[in-house]
């Protein structure tokens, strides 16, 4: 709660009034429904190269500051809210990250890589709530895909996700899996080049500032709403 309440607290300091009435609009009433995807590791796949190559590797300390600057220059409250949000996983420390580098080493996309002996922490985080099914022995989550503006449109995620999600071979998955907002049709488009498809729906609804999670598996086979 305290952390809610700062982050309310940021957000009006910043001019962000109407973006706090809308948050507090969506807290009194709103549904958003969003994809649950799987991938079968033990499937082998191999996702299209990006535009510019990039090798991937374990985040290192110096590049928060380079992907996640809450002041970098001509961001939106869209781009600010992204990078606070990874942030939030940084500071607890869940999972483990891993970042899409150039050739020069400069980090162009994240993402953590999360296991079920992490279920606790998962849940702890502020902005999670619920959201995330416990997570099974031999299943791994992807979370808090983040491509700095700079760097978007260039077919970075997909690729690099793909590669990602295999590191769940390391300790022994044999699923990995995560979750799109359904009008999120570019990231739901990243995740099908990354080997993913649906498998359930996930429904968040506010009803008075309460959060209710409900989870419904889709019949294998369910198609992307762009390819129906």
């Amino acid at each position: 709660m305290i952390s809610k309440v700062r982050s309310v607290m940021r957000m009006v300091r910043r001019g962000q009034s109407r973006e706090v009435l809308a948050l507090l609009r969506r807290r009194w009433d709103s549904e958003l429904l969003s994809f649950g995807l799987s991938r079968d590791l033990s499937v082998p796949f191999t996702a299209t190269e990006p535009v510019i190559p990039v090798t991937v590797r374990p985040l290192k300390n110096s590049d928060v500051a380079k992907l996640l600057d809450l002041n970098a220059p001509g961001i939106s409250n869209e781009g600010r809210e992204e990078r606070e949000t990874r942030l939030q996983i940084v500071k607890a420390n869940v999972g483990t990250c891993y970042v899409a580098a150039t050739a020069d080493d400069t980090p162009c996309y994240m993402q953590w890589i999360i296991g079920p002996a992490e279920n606790k922490k998962l849940r702890k985080l502020t902005y999670c709530m619920g959201t995330f099914p416990t997570l099974k022995p031999g299943e791994v989550l992807v979370e808090g895909a983040f491509t700095p503006e700079q760097f978007r449109g260039q077919r970075i995620m997909p690729y690099a996700m793909s590669l990602i999600a295999e590191k769940g071979l390391s300790v022994g998955a044999k699923r990995c899996i995560t979750f799109v907002t359904q009008e999120n049709i570019a990231s739901l488009k990243g995740c099908k080049r990354a080997g993913f498809a649906p498998y359930l729906v996930r429904s968040e609804k506010w009803r008075f500032f309460r959060k209710h999670v409900t989870f419904t598996p889709l019949p294998p086979g369910t198609p992307y709403p762009f390819d129906r």
